[in-house]
């Protein structure tokens, strides 16, 4: 009984390590962008995603998403972050708020996809407001 509670324990520790290891939820991403913390995005970034900031959109693998993610945080440093509506779709959740950044102000929009394990950022948009 012992060693079955304890293999059910080391399973369980096993379990979360990975899964901690993979996307986490909308929340996640949320929390990262309040705090301009490109690490904490990357967390959530799948083998690629759709980058579109001001009126400049790409597909990036995981490696380029997350350099462009810290170059426009790095020319934006983050002031604040309101999230304006939250929800879920049947293949992942999406969020909409305003980034307030030294370079100006950003609707962003942030749709999430369902994977295994968890989410991924499908698609993450900055339009700055004029």
């Amino acid at each position: 009984m012992k060693h079955l509670l304890r293999l059910s324990v080391v399973a369980l520790v096993a379990f979360l390590a990975v899964t901690g290891l993979h996307a986490q939820s909308i929340d996640g991403v949320i929390s990262g962008l309040k705090s301009g913390n490109t690490s904490q995005l990357s967390g959530s970034i799948g083998d690629n995603m759709q980058l579109t900031v001001a009126d400049k959109s790409s597909t990036y693998n995981k490696a380029q998403a997350e350099k462009a993610l810290k170059d426009f945080f790095q020319k934006n440093t983050v002031k604040g972050f309101d999230l304006k509506h939250k929800g879920s779709a049947p293949n992942g959740n999406y969020a909409i708020g305003t980034l307030q950044t030294s370079g100006g102000s950003y609707r962003v929009n942030i749709f999430m996809r369902k994977e295994k394990g968890g989410e991924v950022i499908k698609e993450l948009r900055f339009q700055l407001i004029e």
